[in-house]
């Protein structure tokens, strides 16, 4: 007897089919239309089957087999009100077959009364509670609901009967990614990866859970594999080159992500990432057309406005950009780097009022942005308020350690107002985070020279020239000390 289970897959939707013949039809002349019914079913021709099982019907009108049989060909052929009268019957003259109830639910799902469909997978169940089509469907019908508490639950009894259904793992694994359980939708998929190595929905499924946790070494194997499958797919394409860009691997990435987006032209994804993959290549002409058309295909979407203004400023169109980066830090939710990349655009155009405005707007907006404080404390540096530039730079120090420019720039203020042990305590951070900042390295050269060090001073110098031989400052401050120390030679 035919038990239909709705295999919704989430990447594609099949239906697969659980057949169980049970008890032949009883009159003897019933017998070879039921059989060619079964045939003609199982070979795919479902309009054929139908012919049969009506024949057979004809002469044993109240016969349950033959109903849930017809039944289940009408669900099939996509006539779900007949695969509900049909199926009724037979439950009708079989109460306890669980086979006729599954199918139901299947009719009531495909018509979207779902409470209907839960009623007949529940009582299914009861009928046989080791029963995994039922528990398997009432699993996807929860899922698809979002009552993930009970479709977890149904999963997990399903595949307490079937452990080898790779279906009932990838629909598991994928209800789980919904609510961010990521760790274990890895292992439902994982665990159809090893019960069919070959399953393209599988692979690609791990492909997409490996780039959220980060994994890309593994996110390029399966998406690699996947390719060998179906060569030339543009959603694998996709995701393989975005693999490929999260490895630093921006030519790769370029080639995979072009084929993608020229199969795909409305597929923002494809178009973002590879504008990205371009950006990071230096290719801004061809990022830029990318991002517009993401704007064409979402528009007002932040993430394209701000990396559109991102590549004009790379081509040195500063005041194309600002308006893209105001747009982007209007937005309801704005970005931290749109302020960063908008206040710069302003310093580049020659408008520093404006650019401070932004920084100073971007700092209310995200306090603990290190990015936006160590701004703030250079504008206010160009503007020679060096209270207020001590202040931002050692709140964006707080929170991020690691900007070697923060620390050179803070040790300036510090030499200058001639507290000379934190003055060295920044430039020897700076140049630690930075060991070819020729500015630090001639900073702490003058520090040591304030503090009556000269050796140590002159050593500095000599390393910045060793840098960069053309360095004025470092040059001018080792000869004044090489001066210095030759006079003090002859007065001797």
């Amino acid at each position: 007897m035919p038990s239909i289970s709705r295999m919704k897959l989430w990447f594609a939707v099949t239906i697969g089919l659980t057949l169980t013949l049970g008890a032949l039809c009883a009159a003897q002349d019933t017998q070879s239309d039921f059989q060619k019914g079964v045939q003609l079913y199982e070979a795919g021709d479902l309009a054929a089957a139908a012919a049969a099982f009506d024949a057979a019907l004809q002469k044993q009108p109240n016969d349950a087999v033959l109903l849930t049989w017809r039944g289940t060909v009408a669900l099939g052929l996509g006539d779900n009100e007949g695969a509900v009268k049909f199926l009724n019957r037979a439950i009708q003259r079989d109460p306890d077959s669980e086979v006729a109830y599954n199918n139901l639910g299947n009719a009531y799902d495909a018509l979207g009364k779902l409470d209907l469909a839960e009623h007949n997978y529940r009582l299914a169940i009861a009928k046989h509670p080791g029963y995994f089509d039922a528990h398997y469907n009432l699993a996807n019908l929860k899922a698809r609901q979002g009552d993930y508490v009970t479709a977890f639950n149904e999963y997990n009894r399903a595949l307490h009967i079937n452990p080898n259904d790779v279906d009932a793992h990838i629909n598991f694994g994928y209800a789980l990614q919904q609510t961010g359980e990521t760790a274990k939708a890895v292992r439902e998929y994982e665990a159809a990866h090893k019960i069919d190595p070959n399953h393209l929905i599988v692979l690609q499924g791990l492909g997409l859970l490996y780039l959220q946790q980060g994994d890309n070494d593994a996110a390029l194997r399966a998406y690699k594999n996947a390719l060998q499958l179906e060569p030339g797919s543009a959603e694998i394409l996709l995701g393989l080159g975005t693999a490929r860009y999260n490895g630093r691997d921006y030519e790769g990435a370029a080639g995979d992500l072009a084929k993608a987006a020229a199969a795909l032209p409305d597929s923002y994804a494809a178009h973002y990432n590879l504008g990205l993959a371009l950006g990071m290549l230096g290719r801004y002409a061809e990022a830029e057309t990318h991002f517009r058309r993401c704007l064409e295909i979402t528009p007002g979407d932040i993430n394209s406005t701000n990396n559109l203004g991102w590549v004009l400023t790379n081509q040195e169109r500063w005041a194309e950009a600002i308006p893209f980066f105001e747009q982007a830090v209007s937005a309801e939710t704005p970005l931290e780097t749109a302020y960063c990349n908008l206040a710069i655009a302003c310093e580049r155009s020659e408008q520093p009022d404006r650019a401070l405005k932004y920084w100073q707007a971007g700092v209310r907006k995200f306090p603990k942005s290190a990015a936006l404080l160590r701004g703030l404390a250079n504008a206010q540096m160009d503007r020679d308020e060096k209270d207020q530039a001590l202040t931002y730079y050692l709140r964006s120090l707080s929170i991020d350690d690691s900007s070697a420019e923060a620390h050179n720039n803070l040790g300036l203020i510090y030499l200058e107002r001639g507290n000379l042990t934190e003055a060295v305590v920044h430039f020897r951070r700076a140049i630690v985070l930075q060991a070819d900042h020729v500015y630090a390295i001639n900073n702490l050269g003058a520090a040591f020279e304030k503090q009556g060090k000269t050796d140590e001073a002159r050593q500095q110098y000599r390393k910045a020239l060793e840098i960069q031989p053309d360095y004025e400052p470092a040059k001018k401050n080792l000869e004044r000390l090489e001066q210095a120390a030759g006079q003090g030679q002859m007065t001797g």
